[in-house]
């Protein structure tokens, strides 16, 4: 990624958007591993639901959702996999945000309602995501299903 961000500043300072294959597991159930594709676009004026594609302070390239907007030009994001917060994304860490996503092999754009519906059903749920992984994760033991 650190080898891809001039390739990715210049080409959505042009007004273009650049696909990407997603890697890791804290967006599941919406984003998967190595399955899912997301089209990044210049951010415009982020808001709550929004995906941003921010640089942590390690370094790191993390995608998640802002789940609030704070003073002063930071955000409050999570992933959808996770329920810890992670305050204090400021606007200068963030390189791009998502526009459209891969959902079953079909594109969705996160302009859609039906997307919208989902993640604000998401954010909402996250306070008792904890209890709902670990619901599911001993039931597929139970089941004998892998996760």
């Amino acid at each position: 990624m650190q080898e891809l961000t001039p390739v990715i500043a210049e080409v959505l300072e042009k007004g273009g958007s650049v696909e990407l294959t997603v890697t890791g597991n804290s967006m599941r159930p919406m984003l998967w591993d190595r399955e899912s594709r997301v089209r990044l676009a210049a951010p415009e004026r982020l808001r709550r639901g929004d995906i941003p594609l921010y640089r942590r302070r390690d370094g790191t390239y993390v995608l998640h959702r802002i789940v609030a907007v704070e003073n002063e030009g930071a955000y409050t994001c999570c992933g959808d996999n996770q329920w810890r917060l992670e305050p204090g994304v400021r606007e200068r860490q963030v390189a791009a945000a998502v526009t459209d996503f891969t959902w079953r092999g079909r594109w969705v754009s996160c302009a859609s309602p039906l997307y919208g519906l989902y993640w604000r059903s998401w954010v909402a749920l996250r306070p008792v995501r904890r209890l709902i992984f670990g619901g599911l994760r001993r039931l597929w033991r139970v089941c004998g299903r892998n996760q």
